[in-house]
């Protein structure tokens, strides 16, 4: 695997990221994708999928986003607005790299990552493609988990007003518990992951509050850059009903694909292979 780990610039502080160039060719420069990944995951995640972009000659960056891995900001906080603003400064980061062209830059964003790369589109006139993988863009809890999530920031809130510092949960329970991919083994693996459990185990109120309550399905009607919306069909974190929620708000060029058998975790699951070749597929249409 051929990368190189990177120190990115944001707000004075420090994004860790790893850079994916594909090996030197005719091509003066290559079209770049950034990875972002979702709420409590890191950058690792993405290295597979990143040096399969590089074999074919896209190239590709994966950040830490503000929060998680070795990237600044409070730990497991999911601050959309500093999510945002970490792709715009690996845009200005990327542009400086000369093996990349500026004019061909998109972005791809899992899940919280999802919900991040959908509102940098809003504003954002320098990426010209944009892939979502099980993007969250709207509140996908039940009632009473919604009632209940709600009751237990407002604590956290209060908590942070009297004492400056987050309502920490334990909740190792939940996410063992979880069904975030489809392929059992695949499941085990994310669920009994170090990093994981270590965030489950500090989750942050209100900090993480953001994971769920989100209203981006209200803007994404703004967004002009064509859009791949991909999404599992066994998706039980985010149901399918999302996707179509957002492909049908979409007003740009856009497209949607669903994947079976394939969960939450579409870019670790048994048909992340599919999930290469759909992201490939777009950024060579609307990079190339």
């Amino acid at each position: 695997m051929d990368l190189r780990l990177v120190a990115i610039p944001c707000l004075s502080k420090t994004l860790a990221g790893a850079l994916f160039v594909p090996a030197e060719s005719a091509a003066a420069t290559f079209p770049c994708l950034i990875l972002c990944h979702g709420a409590f995951e890191f950058k690792e995640n993405f290295y597979e999928m990143a040096d399969g972009l590089r074999l074919c000659g896209i190239a590709a960056v994966v950040i830490d986003m503000p929060g998680h891995g070795d990237s600044f900001g409070d730990r497991y906080h999911i601050d959309i607005g500093l999510w945002v603003q970490a792709i715009r400064t690996t845009i200005d980061f990327i542009e400086k790299q000369p093996e990349i062209d500026p004019r061909r830059i998109g972005v791809f964003g899992f899940s919280s990552g999802g919900t991040a790369v959908l509102e940098a589109a809003l504003g954002e006139s320098r990426l010209k493609a944009l892939i979502t993988l099980d993007a969250t863009v709207r509140n996908y809890l039940g009632f009473w988990d919604t009632f209940s999530f709600k009751a237990l920031n407002i604590i956290g809130h209060i908590k942070k007003k009297l004492t400056g510092k987050d309502l920490r949960l334990d909740l190792v329970h939940l996410l063992k518990a979880a069904q975030v991919a489809s392929d059992p083994a695949v499941n085990q693996s994310i669920v009994s992951n170090p990093k994981m459990i270590a965030a489950y185990a500090e989750f942050p109120l209100p900090g993480a509050a953001p994971c769920a309550f989100v209203d981006t399905i209200t803007r994404t009607h703004k967004i002009s850059i064509p859009t791949l919306v991909i999404h599992g069909e066994e998706d039980h974190v985010d149901s399918p009903q999302t996707a179509r929620l957002l492909y049908d708000s979409l007003t740009c060029e856009k497209s949607l694909e669903f994947i079976s058998p394939s969960g939450h975790c579409g870019h670790l699951d048994s048909q992340k292979n599919r999930v290469l070749e759909l992201t490939k597929e777009w950024a060579f249409k609307y990079l190339n």
